[in-house]
């Protein structure tokens, strides 16, 4: 029985807008094309390479955030739209609360 570890080439090739995606997504998630395909191909031929973990993110709780962040957006539109005019304090609020959604959606980023 062979057991080298020795890789052999292949080449297959895309068109141009299928070749983008794939060098898009493998950007996206931050591994290289040569890696993803290699995995993907050797995945669907029921031989996984690689376990993925999931890094500790806690789904439930961004979601709950980004289910409260949309209530005060709809609520700041609602009131746009009904043609009443905002307070100073009412515009501090809405600019700090923009910041803080801000800063949470970066802090989300950074875990992902």
């Amino acid at each position: 029985m062979n057991t080298s570890k020795k890789k052999e080439r292949v080449v297959f090739y895309f068109e141009k807008i299928d070749k983008d995606l794939l060098f898009n997504h493998c950007n996206l998630i931050g591994v290289k094309t040569s890696f993803f395909v290699r995995n993907t191909i050797l995945e669907e031929l029921g031989k996984p390479v690689i376990k993925i973990q999931v890094e500790n993110v806690n789904t439930k709780k961004y979601v709950s955030e980004l289910i409260r962040i949309g209530v005060n957006l709809n609520q700041v539109a609602r009131k746009l739209n009904s043609g009443a005019t905002f307070l100073i304090a009412d515009q501090r609020k809405v600019l700090d609360e923009m910041e803080a959604l801000t800063s949470h959606i970066l802090e989300i980023k950074s875990q992902l």
